[in-house]
């Protein structure tokens, strides 16, 4: 074949050829070669000069198969295969190819079915790993991109590898559907469901509406790296419970503070570590390798094709048992090596946006950006999600860089996952980030009318309260006198006048979480203040986060001031700056305690889960003749109460008079202070109850 001619299939009408100026000649002529059959193309207008060579679009048949092999010939008989080029990303083939039927291994005792999904493929080939040594067994195509391999015996617990030939090269490729792999993703496994880990306890209740939730970000590897056992930065570390003098540690802390959901970091397969010698590398795990299948880095035995399922299946089934729902962490705008994923290798050029000129776009900073809005993307990231609420009783997603998905992906596969399970929570980073999406289909913060069961990190909320940390400025906890009515505003749900959201359920209220300094680190470091100053903005800050009406966020460790020690950007930083430090929680465990009272407090009052706007103004009362430079106050009505709730961020002493009142909260901890006046000395924030 002639290097200087290329052919690309750009429409089921269109054929587009590319010569170097060196071999065309004024009467050039095309042949289309099907076998034996062999066609003179015709040229839909003159050729184009691009540089170094010619563009000649040629007139093309309709009912060319995809998936046969063919070639392009000239006049000198010079020759070149046929390549699917742009057609790809047409409106026709989504049309033709938008298949919905079952893909992956799907395991029978007495045989197995392998599926996979590739329009354009010539070959499709699955390697079977048995205890015998390596079989190899072809695909059939069947239609709409399917390709089917019907396997008989039982396969069970066997290791495969597909193979692809695509532009005349066979690949090897994990399974993008597989559930199972080995070790450093050397291959996927073949698993029978029915050896599973069964769950022995029940989901906790959970009325469904977000403003009850209280969610608590954590990675498995921070809060497990230190155990002196064979958990040690694993699923199952979680588990383990070893007290230190300021209480329990793993799942029985986090559950001891109250919290309903517990956010996990990444837990599918990710790249970026080593399975095996797993203290050579850290990260985060945001680089998507496997997402149905669980990440071999937290697994004890990462080779074994069970036991990693059943120790995230374990791990699940504790927090269920310690009261928690489970909420995990997905990355879909993106894939960690962009070459290497499954569909890139079985459809060239489908999975990812481009650029005008027809690069892979980069607005992810990954070095690719997911085609989330195309069929077969859409449908793998509902497959994913539903897969994951079936199978491992997840209670909700985060979804990371949300902005850069699509509304119809989104919204479908939210309708998708409320089959499953009705009190499912989805939320997200909803940025607007440029890239080749027209804004109409982005689900950002500003469409958030667009994605009503989604709700968005609230980054206006973060920056007024703690300040941005992209230009070092002081936000309202660390003392500074800022707009009141902005913090009013806040508090009440970001949901009133010109407020970001339409409802309370939208705003995820926080100051930190994994991405970016911590709280204690951008006060301490970016902004050099005193331990002191910092841990006195700290406190008042998440006392706002646990009393504002949304929903509360906490970054593990955000309780007891947690510190990377200044680094900023710590996905890959290591264990020494992203370990939770129990001796730092002990030491602040006053702030821990003030955690867990402000907690209760929150769900014995309802007014701070308030989940409709309607109710807001109806509830909630500004009190406008307390506000001053640094405080603010609210009354919220209760059914047998009036909380009166003031928020200051300065030393000055500040006077509230009201008489037969009870003081349940002093800034520090809960209390029973009866008194018809307060002076209101520490920045923090105060709840006054009088009765009705």
């Amino acid at each position: 074949m002639l290097k200087g001619m290329k052919a690309y299939i750009d429409s089921f009408e269109l054929i587009t050829i590319l010569v170097e100026k060196s071999l065309c000649y004024p009467l050039k002529v095309f042949y289309f070669i099907d076998g034996d059959i062999k066609r003179k193309l015709e040229f839909m207008d003159l050729a184009e000069d691009c540089g170094e060579f010619y563009k000649f679009r040629m007139k093309f048949d309709p009912t060319i198969e995809l998936n046969k092999e063919y070639i392009i010939e000239d006049e000198s008989g010079n020759r070149c295969f046929l390549r699917s080029g742009s057609i790809i990303r047409s409106p026709e083939f989504e049309r033709r190819y938008a298949y919905e039927g079952p893909l992956g291994a799907e395991y029978h005792k007495e045989y197995t079915i392998f599926r996979t999904w590739s329009p354009v493929a010539k070959k499709l080939i699955v390697e079977l790993y048995t205890p015998n040594g390596k079989e190899r067994h072809n695909f059939t195509y069947v239609n709409q991109g399917l390709w089917e391999c019907v396997v008989d015996g039982d396969l069970d617990g066997v290791g495969y590898l597909l193979f692809v030939k695509v532009n005349e090269r066979l690949q090897a490729l994990l399974d993008p559907y597989a559930i199972a792999s080995a070790e450093n993703e050397k291959y996927n496994f073949v698993i029978n469901p029915d050896k599973l880990y069964k769950m022995k306890y029940p989901k906790p209740e959970f009325s469904g509406r977000y403003t009850d939730a209280i969610i608590y970000e954590a990675s498995i590897r921070d809060f497990t790296n230190q155990l002196k056992s064979e958990n040690a930065g694993t699923f199952l570390g979680m588990v383990e419970n070893n007290p230190t003098k300021g209480g329990p540690t793993g799942l029985d802390y986090i559950a001891s503070l109250g919290i309903t959901h517990l956010q996990l970091l990444p837990t599918y397969d990710f790249g970026g570590v080593d399975d095996v010698e797993k203290d050579s590398r850290y990260n985060w795990g945001y680089n998507p390798d496997q997402y149905m299948v669980p990440c071999g880095w937290y697994s004890k035995h990462p080779e074994d094709p069970y036991s990693r399922l059943n120790e995230l299946l374990e791990l699940i089934d504790e927090c269920h048992k310690r009261g928690m729902r489970v909420v995990m962490d997905v990355v879909f705008n993106h894939v960690y090596h962009w070459k290497n994923f499954g569909f890139e290798k079985l459809v060239p050029g489908y999975p990812y946006r481009l650029n005008f000129d027809s690069t892979v776009n980069n607005a992810t900073g990954c070095g690719n950006t997911i085609a989330t809005e195309r069929f077969m993307n859409t449908r793998f990231i509902s497959d994913t999600l539903t897969f994951y609420a079936k199978t491992y009783n997840v209670s909700g997603f985060r979804f990371d860089l949300m902005g850069l998905l699509d509304i119809n992906s989104l919204n479908q596969a939210y309708k998708e996952l409320k089959k499953i399970e009705p009190k499912i929570i989805v939320y997200g980073e909803g940025w607007n980030m440029d890239n080749p999406l027209p804004d109409e289909y982005r689900p950002h913060m500003y469409n958030h009318k667009k994605t009503p069961g989604y709700a968005f990190f609230n980054d206006r909320y973060r920056d007024y309260v703690r300040g941005s940390q992209w230009d070092k400025s002081f936000g309202y906890a660390f003392g500074v006198g800022k707009s009141l009515y902005d913090l009013n505003k806040l508090v009440l749900g970001s949901c009133l006048d010109y407020y970001k959201f339409e409802e309370p359920t939208q705003t995820i209220n926080y100051v930190e979480c994994h991405d970016n300094y911590t709280f204690y680190d951008f006060g301490f470091y970016a902004l050099k203040e005193s331990d002191s100053k910092v841990k006195d903005a700290a406190r008042l800050a998440l006392s706002l986060i646990l009393l504002s009406i949304g929903v509360p966020f906490i970054h593990a460790g955000q309780e007891f001031f947690r510190t990377k020690r200044g680094v900023e950007n710590a996905y890959n930083a290591s264990d020494y700056i992203n370990a939770i430090d129990y001796k730092r929680r002990d030491e602040n465990i006053s702030n821990v305690n003030m955690v867990r009272d402000l907690i209760s407090i929150r769900k014995e009052y309802d007014c701070f889960r308030i989940s409709r706007k309607e109710e807001v103004l109806e509830r909630i009362h500004t009190l406008e003749g307390a506000t001053t430079l640094h405080t603010a106050g609210i009354m919220c009505e209760n059914k047998d109460c009036s909380l009166y709730i003031f928020c200051k961020n300065d030393k000055s002493e500040y006077k509230v008079d009201l008489c037969s009142s009870e003081m349940i909260f002093d800034g520090f901890k809960k209390c029973s202070v009866k008194k018809d006046s307060y002076v209101l000395k520490e920045p923090g924030v105060y709840i006054i109850r009088k009765d009705l």
